[in-house]
């Protein structure tokens, strides 16, 4: 790391474990790195850059344990490392709304009679005559296959709707109602419908609430099945299923 090494010394960082303001364990993490750093500046290293901040830290205002005094020099940049906070993914902080949203596309529309079965296992069979829609996701995609058999839900023309059956790995189907409900929304539903899995998020939204639209918000899914939104967001599949980024 010194003039002439083989090797470029970008920086230093550190990650918060456990970011609050009466954590012993982040305090004395910081005087560990705050120690080690001086030991590297005491060696005649230039640290270009140091990092010491996730999300959240960051938006934890109470934490004291950033001194520029004693970690910044003339010769060293910092910067926070903002992950799931990009996108609004951190429940915790109710500043922040989760902005990403899922969707599929209807691609079938069937009856089927009572008694008949949906799906691998014939996990679902219906109880009455049901409307059912096959919707153009998997569990290939990362649609998690735990949400099968009414666990998750489905927003379609602004209304919810349980899944039917296990989730395949192309596809999954949904429960539209009973097929003599002809006044209801799933009597709507048609192939081309767009299908949202999760998001939009925003209940605090005056414009959400009074559009009357049924939400399926990412942080429900994540504390169904006891994960985080970050493991679900980032479980999607980065070829099967396209990434568009709006303002």
């Amino acid at each position: 790391v010194h003039d002439g090494a083989a090797i470029e010394f970008y920086g230093m960082c550190t990650h918060m474990a456990d970011a609050n303001a009466t954590s012993n364990y982040t305090n004395a993490q910081m005087e560990r790195f705050r120690s080690l750093l001086y030991r590297v500046r005491s060696a005649g290293i230039s640290v270009p850059t140091i990092s010491t901040d996730n999300s959240a830290a960051l938006l934890t205002t109470t934490l004291t344990h950033f001194d520029p005094q004693s970690i910044l020099s003339h010769d060293t940049r910092g910067y926070v490392r903002t992950g799931g906070a990009i996108y609004g993914q951190r429940p915790s902080f109710n500043q922040l709304r989760a902005v990403s949203t899922l969707t599929a596309t209807v691609k079938h529309v069937s009856i089927i009679q009572k008694g008949e079965s949906v799906g691998y296992d014939r996990a679902y069979v219906a109880p009455t005559d049901v409307r059912i829609a096959t919707l153009t996701i998997g569990f290939a995609d990362g649609y998690p296959r735990e949400l099968g058999n009414g666990v998750g839900r489905v927003s379609i023309r602004g209304a919810t709707f349980p899944v039917a059956g296990n989730v395949c790995m192309d596809m999954m189907m949904v429960d539209l109602g009973a097929s003599d409900n002809y006044d209801g929304i799933g009597a709507q539903v048609k192939v081309g419908d767009v299908a949202v899995l999760w998001g939009p998020e925003g209940t605090n939204d005056a414009n959400v609430k009074e559009s009357g639209n049924d939400l399926v918000p990412l942080a429900e899914l994540a504390s169904t099945l006891k994960t985080t939104q970050s493991a679900l967001t980032c479980g999607l599949d980065k070829l099967r299923v396209q990434r568009q980024y709006v303002e």
